[in-house]
């Protein structure tokens, strides 16, 4: 059990793990909805449905 803990990561970057377009999209379409505002040091979190 040792030796799965003691191996070390490839140095290069594997090429299948990229994200589909859909979660690029559903990720991007997240970031717009979410908005932070601050009103005298209180910060308000909202988001646009």
């Amino acid at each position: 059990m040792a030796k799965i803990y003691l191996n070390e990561a490839p140095q290069t970057p594997s090429k299948t793990m990229k994200p589909s377009a859909k979660t690029v999209k559903s990720i991007l379409d997240f970031s717009k909805a979410f908005t932070v505002v601050t009103y005298r040091d209180l910060q308000f979190e909202s988001f646009q449905n």
